[in-house]
C-alpha cells in the first residue's frame, strides 16, 4: 500500500525507499547480530544529507520514530526497530583526509576498515575498535575502545566536529568551537541527539607496518598469564596495547594446524611505534613461559586491525556483556580464569583489556563518555550459529556477567552490551549529574525522544532549564 506522502518521499530521495513489499527488504533489514529480528515499516537508504533531511521529515509528519543504522554491528540492534522508519546510512561511506592537517573526515556509514584504508595512503591512523567491519559511526558517538587506546585514547577524544541533522530538519555542526554542549554529548552520549552524517578526526602517524600479533597458552595457565599482565601492564610503554584473549586457535594458514580449534589463553599485542624498538618491548612476554604458538611479526596496520575479524563473524547469534572491574587481585584472576576454561560454545571470545594509560588522563568531565578510571574491563563475546543454542549460551553469559558483577561496580562498555542488559546498565554508566546534563541536550534536540532505539537518554521534562 502506498501513499501521496509516501510517493513524495520517494520522488524526494536521491538514495533508495525500501518497503516490506519490496524483495530486497528481508536483506536490507539484516544486521550484523542474527539474534535481531526486525521489521521497521521503512527503510530509507540515504545517499547524502538531503535524503536524511528527507526521511526525518516524512517520519515527524507520521509520527514514526526513528532508528538510524551506520555500520548496523550494534550488538543490541539499535541499528534497527519494529514498525518505525529506518535511516540507513551504510551507503554514504565516504572518507576524506588532509594529510597536512593530519584530519579525517568520515561519512557516517564508513566502516574502521574504510578509515583504516584510506588514512593509511598517507600514514595516517585514527584511533577507532577491533573488527574492521565496525562502523565509525556507532562505536565513536559512545565512545570507542579499540586497537591504538593506550597511546591515542579513545575515538571521541579524537573527534574534532559532527555534522548533524536534528529531528525538525536543522543542520548543526558541532566542535570545540561551535555548539559546544552537544559537542560534549555526542563523545559519548549516543545517537540520542540527531542523525550525524559526518565525523573529523584528528589523525596520529601511525603505520603503515606495526608489530603485532598472538602467544597463546594452553587454557589451563590462563592464571599465570593473568597475573603477568596483571604485574607487568603498567610498566610498558604506551606505544605497546595488551589484552588477554581466551578463544580457540582460528583455521588460519598462518596458525599451525596442529593447534587449530584449540582452546587457549593468549596474549594479544600490538606495538604503535618503531618496529625495530617493538621487537625489545614485546620481549618479555614472549619470554614468558613455554608458548604453543608465537605469531608475532611486523604486518601492515590494516591487517591489525582485521585481525579479530575471524573471530567475529557476521550472521552469528550474538549476546555479550562487559564489566569494568576497578581490581585485578587474585579473586578477579581466578573468576575469569574460570569462566574463560569454560567458554560455551566454540566461537565465543573472552577479553581483558587493561584500561589505562592516554583514555585515563582526559578530565572526567572533558567528554560524555563517563569512565576515566584506571581499571580492568572483561569483554565476553558470546557468539555461535544454532539459534537452537541461544537459551542455553545467553544463560551462561547472563551467569558469567553476574560472576564479574560481584568485582564491579556496574559500569560497562555499552557499545559491547546485549539489548536486555543495556537498559538495565545505562544509569550505573553515567551518574545522575551526567544525566541530568545529557536530559538536557536531549530535551533540546529531541524533546520528543523521536530517536529512542539507541542507549536511550529521556529528555529532561523541565524544558525551562534549556
Amino acid at each position: 500500500m502506498t501513499s501521496p506522502a509516501l510517493e513524495q518521499l520517494r520522488a524526494a530521495l536521491r538514495g533508495q525507499l525500501i518497503t516490506p513489499a519490496d524483495p530486497e527488504y528481508d536483506t536490507v533489514r539484516r544486521v550484523f547480530n542474527a539474534m535481531i529480528d526486525r521489521r521497521p515499516a521503512l527503510i530509507v537508504r540515504c545517499l547524502g544529507t538531503a535524503d536524511v533531511l528527507a526521511a526525518l521529515a516524512y517520519a515527524r509528519e507520521a509520527g514514526l520514530p526513528v532508528a538510524v543504522r551506520g555500520g548496523g554491528h550494534s550488538i543490541a540492534g539499535h541499528g534497527t526497530c519494529d514498525g518505525g522508519l529506518l535511516v540507513d546510512l551504510s551507503l554514504m561511506r565516504a572518507v576524506h583526509v588532509d594529510p597536512a592537517r593530519r584530519t579525517v573526515r568520515a561519512q557516517a556509514g564508513a566502516t574502521l576498515g574504510d578509515v583504516d584504508r584510506e588514512s593509511q595512503v598517507h600514514g595516517l591512523a585514527v584511533p577507532s575498535g577491533q573488527v574492521s567491519e565496525t562502523g565509525i559511526a556507532g562505536l565513536t558517538l559512545s565512545g570507542g575502545m579499540g586497537m591504538l587506546q593506550r597511546k591515542y585514547g579513545l575515538t571521541c577524544d579524537n573527534l574534532l566536529s559532527v555534522d548533524m541533522v536534528t529531528v525538525n530538519g536543522e543542520l548543526v555542526t558541532a566542535s570545540a568551537e561551535q555548539n559546544t554542549e552537544l559537542f560534549w554529548a555526542v563523545r559519548g552520549g549516543g545517537g540520542n541527539f540527531g542523525v550525524v552524517t559526518s565525523f573529523e578526526y584528528r589523525a596520529h602517524l601511525v603505520g603503515p607496518m606495526m608489530l603485532a600479533g598472538i602467544v597463546a597458552y594452553p587454557v589451563e595457565e590462563a592464571a599465570a598469564v593473568l597475573e603477568f599482565l596483571h604485574d607487568e601492564i603498567a610498566a610498558t610503554p604506551d606505544e605497546l596495547s595488551t589484552d588477554v584473549v581466551f578463544l580457540r586457535v582460528p583455521r588460519l594458514e598462518f596458525f599451525p594446524e596442529e593447534h587449530q580449534g584449540r582452546p587457549v589463553v593468549a596474549f594479544f599485542l600490538r606495538y604503535a611505534g618503531d618496529v625495530e624498538e617493538g621487537w625489545e618491548v614485546v620481549r618479555r612476554f614472549r619470554e614468558f613461559g613455554e608458548p604453543l604458538i608465537d605469531a608475532i611479526a611486523p604486518m601492515p596496520l590494516v591487517h591489525v586491525q582485521a585481525m579479530l575479524d575471524p573471530a567475529n563473524p557476521r550472521d552469528h547469534q550474538q549476546y555479550w556483556t562487559s564489566e569494568f572491574l576497578p581490581r585485578f587481585g587474585p579473586a578477579e584472576r581466578e573468576t575469569v580464569a574460570r569462566i574463560g576454561a569454560d567458554l560455551p560454545s566454540p566461537e565465543t571470545v573472552l577479553q581483558v583489556i587493561p584500561f589505562d594509560a592516554e583514555p585515563t588522563r582526559i578530565p572526567a568531565d572533558a567528554t560524555a563518555f563517563a569512565h576515566r578510571e584506571e581499571s580492568w574491563l572483561i569483554h565476553i563475546v558470546g557468539q555461535w550459529a544454532d539459534p537452537a543454542d541461544n537459551d542455553r549460551c545467553r544463560s551462561w553469559v547472563r551467569e558469567a556477567g553476574a560472576d564479574l558483577r560481584a568485582f564491579g561496580t556496574g559500569a560497562a562498555y555499552l557499545n559491547l552490551l546485549s539489548e536486555d542488559d543495556a537498559d538495565m546498565r545505562v544509569s550505573a554508566f553515567w551518574n545522575d549529574t551526567r544525566l541530568r546534563r545529557l536530559a538536557k541536550v536531549k530535551a533540546q534536540y529531541d524533546p520528543d525522544n523521536l530517536l529512542r532505539f539507541n542507549h536511550n537518554i529521556p529528555p529532561s521534562p523541565a524544558r525551562e532549564e534549556r
